[in-house]
């Protein structure tokens, strides 16, 4: 998985249960891939995109499954920057047909522009967005 990622995730302070969690098995049965975390009792949906013009695609099935939860979805430029949507968020722009379920892999497809309200530029400014720094 990108290295981005895991620096992202460390600085923010999020984690995946240990192995010698109860919860471990469970969390990697449901989450193969390596950009699904923890963090304050929330999950955390990492994607990055590499391009010259950022995309990201989320699976459905993924979105459907952590419905039954409180998360946020984490959309990187790079292992600093990105923005950051929480569930009502997704859950609207979905509605809306804002991000649009391409049917051939079942995944949103997320395309800038995004707003500026969902943006940050370094860990910190992420963690006064989703409320754990004042």
């Amino acid at each position: 998985m990108a290295e981005e990622i895991n620096e992202f995730a460390r600085a923010i302070g999020a984690v995946t249960p240990s192995p010698q969690s109860e919860y471990y098995s469970t969390f990697r049965s449901l989450f193969k891939r390596s950009n699904y975390f923890l963090l304050s009792g929330k999950f955390l949906m990492i994607k990055i995109s590499r391009t010259d013009k950022p995309f990201w695609g989320i699976g459905k099935d993924f979105v459907d499954l952590l419905n039954n939860f409180d998360y946020f979805l984490i959309l990187l430029v790079s292992n600093k920057e990105g923005w950051v949507f929480s569930k009502a968020e997704v859950s609207s722009n979905i509605n809306s047909k804002k991000w649009r379920l391409r049917e051939a892999d079942n995944n949103y497809k997320i395309n800038p522009p995004l707003p500026d309200r969902n943006s940050f530029h370094s860990p910190q400014d992420f963690q006064r967005k989703i409320g754990l720094q004042s």
